[in-house]
């Protein structure tokens, strides 16, 4: 398949890219540091001429004094995407989201329930979280009116192999220390594992429009642990459920699933334990089950 990627250039796009070509896709980039701009429609429909799949990570921070940067690149830039995939029968869309579309981490707020799931409400009072749930209802709206699939992933703090190294080294000092001033429930996913997990969503049967928690099945702190060294443990399962809550919102009844189907899609990757990596050949099985 031929796959439009934004954000290409970037620490978690450049991983994407590598992996959408081991899998044997075309990938055409579209990242600011080439020139492109999300923020122009013309510019974004002439590029995605041809394409497939689209995979939308781009996202323009912005300085800290002006929000409005990040605020307007998550909305009207999800929306120029949006429009130039359907315009060209892109047959799929994976837009990046964030946890903070929930408004609960950074110490935003306090959650309902734990441990969080999809069905948590969102409350969002922060430009960059409230983009990014913005990003998602356009993405659901879109679906509902075009029955394009649409598959918006929440990743928490994305790490690399040096930034795990570096916190594990950092609680050998101190095991309560934290990567930010805040504990945020202790999620993470290693960027590899975030790339696969995004060709899963493009390739796993049409979920209709999902919002998608994707972290580690394990929590990146010991806190609630009993022993004091640090184990972190790159994701072993990447689960996309689709059932009759996350389904609700799918209007084309004639491809609903049963009640209580569910798919299931799956990359295994290495682990970290004990302060010793031991990588594993990490092996990719996509979609692997489909139950009944």
């Amino acid at each position: 398949m031929r796959i439009f990627l934004t954000g290409s250039n970037g620490r978690i796009g450049s991983v994407v890219e590598r992996i959408f070509t081991e899998a044997g896709h075309e990938v055409v980039g579209y990242d600011i540091a080439d020139g492109h701009d999300i923020m122009d429609p013309a510019a974004v429909h002439k590029a995605m001429e041809g394409c497939d799949w689209v995979a939308h990570l781009a996202m323009a921070m912005g300085k800290k004094n002006a929000p409005d940067v990040s605020y307007a690149s998550g909305t009207v830039g999800t929306f120029n995407v949006l429009q130039a995939a359907e315009a060209h029968g892109v047959t799929r869309i994976v837009s990046y989201s964030s946890v903070n579309a929930m408004g609960l981490f950074m110490g935003e707020d306090t959650p309902d329930f734990l441990p969080l799931d999809e069905t948590h409400v969102c409350r969002p009072g922060r430009p960059y979280g409230t983009s990014k749930y913005l990003g998602e209802q356009t993405c659901r709206l879109f679906t509902r009116r075009t029955g394009i699939p649409t598959v918006c992933i929440r990743p928490p703090a994305v790490w690399t192999d040096k930034a795990i190294e570096s916190v594990k080294e950092e609680r050998e000092k101190d095991a309560e220390f934290e990567w930010t001033p805040y504990w945020e429930y202790g999620c993470y996913i290693h960027v590899e594992d975030l790339a696969r997990a995004t060709l899963c969503a493009l390739t796993c049967p049409d979920p209709g429009h999902i919002p998608l928690l994707v972290v580690a099945d394990d929590v990146g702190c010991d806190r609630h642990r009993h022993r004091r060294h640090l184990q972190l443990r790159r994701v072993q399962r990447v689960v996309v459920a689709v059932d009759d809550e996350c389904d609700r919102h799918r209007h084309r009844r004639h491809q609903q699933p049963r009640r209580g189907q569910h798919f299931v899609v799956v990359a295994v990757g290495s682990e970290l334990v004990d302060h010793r990596r031991r990588r594993q050949h990490l092996q990719w099985w996509g979609v692997v089950g489909a139950g009944g």
